[in-house]
């Protein structure tokens, strides 16, 4: 029994010290210092400027609540440890000697969050997108969207309505003793099929698409003020609780998830997709508003090949794209932001399963 319990402690000695020489080099690697620059600074020094300062500023000013937990959990460990050793129970030995690497294992998560954050938000985005912040990059690639898709739906309810007024004038001509007959435009019906319609139809297309474009920027707005104080935080707090460990472990990996994860995904989503969506509903929108002015709504939408009808047929052509970008690519990156969710939360959690296999629980 001595020799296993010497061999648990030095396990345990061991992997402290290899967390420490880690944390150490991740620390010289991924430093934003400017006293002691990192090699980050020299491969990709627009996350230094653009992404670690932010982070860090959030991440800092509840590092010292998640170091103080972690230093907590591993006195409670210590203690438990040594009131086994004392009473010669080997069960709540070994549960204080489990403890001690489920609180090494929360403090891998807090020594390598900036770590972490590095990776994900700098290095990997690097190899798709470059320099780019996964935050301003999607909210501004979203807001961005938003804005071109009100300004065509704006044109096409401008030359709607100019064209809807004109098809609803009809003239009255009445004779004494025979009522009246009304002269209604010949074209109205024939506008009304090839134009209004189509134009309608498309336009509620759009702000179907503008509303979801709304509804994705608020989700990574909010993602982005709460992951860290509302997720990270009391997920790490929970995690060294043994009863609310698997709460925990969920709160933290939909930290990680959806403050880093899904950002990311959607920088790089719309940095290569964005732009051409964007550019086709502005092509679309001038030429709708060149061809939509005065009389012209009415001549330029008389047959199946008049200006109007034609930029109604190509904007219909590039909606696809555009909900493609709008709707299944965050539906896609929900799925994978869920998803790795729940195999962080195995990770996180597979650790007490762990430690129990290793005859430690």
């Amino acid at each position: 029994m001595s020799a296993m319990r010497a061999s648990k402690l030095t396990l345990f000695a061991v992997s402290a010290l290899l967390l420490l020489a880690g944390v150490v080099s991740a620390q010289n690697v991924y430093s934003c210092s400017e006293t002691a620059p990192g090699a980050i600074q020299y491969t990709a020094p627009w996350y230094c400027s653009q992404i670690n300062q932010a982070v860090a500023q959030v991440w800092g000013q509840w590092e010292p609540v998640a170091i103080i937990v972690v230093v907590v959990v591993f006195l409670i460990a210590a203690i438990l440890m040594m009131l086994g050793m004392a009473m010669r129970n080997d069960k709540l030995k070994n549960f204080g000697i489990g403890e001690l690497y489920e609180a090494l294992a929360t403090l891998i998560i807090v020594s390598f969050f900036m770590v972490i954050t590095a990776i994900l938000f700098g290095i990997i985005p690097s190899f798709i997108t470059g320099p780019l912040n996964p935050y301003n990059t999607s909210l501004t690639y979203i807001a961005s969207t938003v804005n071109v898709t009100h300004g065509t739906v704006a044109s096409l309810y401008n030359v709607i309505l100019l064209d809807s007024f004109y098809s609803s004038l009809s003239v009255t001509i009445s004779t004494p003793g025979t009522g009246g007959i009304e002269l209604i435009q010949p074209l109205a019906q024939v506008i009304t099929a090839v134009f209004i319609i189509p134009a309608r139809v498309i336009s509620s297309l759009l702000v179907d698409g503008m509303l979801a474009l709304t509804a994705e920027f608020y989700f990574i707005l909010f993602f982005m003020y709460v992951g860290i104080p509302v997720l990270l935080i009391p997920g790490i707090l929970f995690r060294s609780i043994f009863p609310l460990r698997s709460l925990g472990g969920m709160l933290i990996a939909a930290a990680f998830a959806f403050y880093i994860i899904m950002p990311t995904l959607f920088a790089v989503a719309y940095s290569l997709t964005n732009v051409s969506v964007t550019q086709q509903l502005q092509s679309a929108t001038q030429a709708i508003v060149a061809n939509g002015q005065g009389t012209q709504a009415q001549t330029n939408a008389v047959s199946a090949s008049s200006p109007l009808v034609a930029d109604v047929s190509s904007l219909q052509s590039d909606i696809g794209a555009y909900f493609i970008s709008v709707l299944f690519f965050p539906a896609l990156i929900l799925a994978i932001s869920y998803t790795s969710m729940t195999i962080i939360a195995e990770f996180i959690g597979g650790v007490a399963k762990t430690s129990k296999k290793m005859g430690l629980l």
